[in-house]
């Protein structure tokens, strides 16, 4: 699950996912900042997902590590259509 965020730049990362991971109510486990992309291992009701961001492409998107994490990723991006956080 991608999607395009304008504002996003290799300083302000954290702060234009934030309210993505606010709204989630996700648990943040692990955050790595890169010269390009800032990654944070979260936790989804028990559902551990990468969250990725990358300044030079200016997306934000979301990845399954673990077998049900498809179809959470499937429930988010349903949920996403209805309630856009970001």
């Amino acid at each position: 699950m991608a999607f395009y965020q304008p504002q996003l730049d290799a300083d302000n990362a954290r702060s234009v996912c934030q309210p993505l991971l606010d709204v989630l109510q996700a648990q943040v486990l692990e955050s790595q900042q890169d010269a390009d992309m800032m990654t944070w291992l979260i936790d989804f009701e028990g559902t551990r997902l990468m969250l990725k961001a990358a300044h030079y492409t200016q997306s934000v998107w979301l990845e399954p590590l673990e077998r049900d994490g498809d179809e959470v990723i499937a429930f988010l991006r349903r949920w996403w259509v209805r309630h856009p956080p970001l």
